[in-house]
Order: C-alpha cells, then structure tokens, then sequence
C-alpha cells in the first residue's frame, strides 16, 4: 500500500502564512480517508521535512507561496516546478521548503510532490488568523484542491464533522484572529495534587 502524506507548512502565528496548518488541522476535524492519509502538521519543520519527502511515496504540501498575484488565488505546482520557481522563496521557511525539496531530490529517493500554494495577504501581522481574502476564498480553494489530490492518487474521503475553521483553530490553538477562548478556573475545575 502506498503511503500518502498532506502535509501542512507555515508559521501559525503570523497570520496567512499558517494556513497550511490549519488546512490540515481542518481536515483532520472534519474528514475520514480511506485508504488511510497522514495529515501532518509540519510547522515551520526545516530539516526534519526531508525525512517525509523520503519516506512517503507521494506528499502534498499546502503552504502559502510568494507569488505575485491577487491574496488567496491558488496554484498547483509540481517540486520541479517549484525548484525552478525563483520568486517563491521569499520567506524563511519557503526557503527551507526549496532547500529540504532540492537535497531530498540529490539524494536519490523522493516522494512525488505536489505543492498547493495559496498566495497570502499578511504574513507580518502577528496574529493567529487569516485576513478575510484567504478565509473566503483561498482557503476553500486549496482545501478543495488537496481533495482532488487525494481522489487523483485513489483515496476516498467522507465529510464527518462540519466545524467552521475558527472552531478547529480555536480548538488547536486557543485563538482566532484576536478571539482568545479563556476558561473560568474554578474551585471545582481546580484540584490540588
């Protein structure tokens, strides 16, 4: 059987360039697969993405991508694409990205990769969110793009769940665009060891 990894890539904390991570955390919420897919949250992984890229047999990546073009349009592009691609590495784990994509190829053994890229508002703002361009339209689009990815290479997938973005963020990682969700510590909530 072949193994099949989404894997979501950008810093949560700054805004658009975190909607890998999310696009992933949404998945796991709201979707079944079958065959079994690993949805990894890979962060701003550097290094560590290459052993993914090696062990996986194909790899979709949803990161933001530094092209110039209206926030929330979507491009699918191949790693070889991408290595030829000189404007997209403008940020610093887009530069990892390359770098991890360019050695794992070296190296001999690679996944086949296909990069879902979202063209980002706001990378700067540091925020846990995104702006109302990506999260109307970008966001959809690329989720519904590694859909396609998934049904392309054979998987099927069920909706289970229909939680709303802002629930799964705030449910990972307490916050939505400036929305932090605060629990009341009680007497009865507390209990001393």
């Amino acid at each position: 059987m072949k193994k099949i990894g989404v894997v979501g890539i950008g810093n949560i904390l700054f805004k658009d360039e975190g909607i890998g991570v999310f696009i992933v955390k949404y998945l796991q919420e709201n979707y079944r697969f079958s065959p079994n897919v690993d949805l990894i949250d890979a962060g701003t992984l550097g290094f560590r993405l290459m052993e993914y890229l090696e062990d996986y047999d194909h790899i979709i990546l949803v990161d933001t991508i530094s092209i110039k073009d209206k926030a929330g349009s979507v491009y699918r592009l191949t790693a070889d694409e991408i290595l030829e691609l000189g404007e997209y590495k403008q940020t610093a784990h887009e530069v990892e990205v390359v770098q991890m994509l360019g050695l794992t190829k070296l190296k001999g053994k690679m996944a086949d990769v296909v990069i879902v890229g979202i063209v980002p508002e706001m990378i700067c703002s540091s925020e846990i969110g995104l702006t109302e361009s990506l999260e109307k339209e970008g966001f959809k689009t690329a989720t519904y793009q590694v859909l396609k990815e998934l049904k392309k290479l054979g998987i099927s997938y069920e909706k289970v769940n229909n939680y709303s973005l802002r629930d799964v963020i705030i449910k990972h990682f307490g916050s939505y665009n400036g929305e932090l969700v605060r629990e009341r510590i009680t007497d009865e909530n507390y209990k001393q060891d």
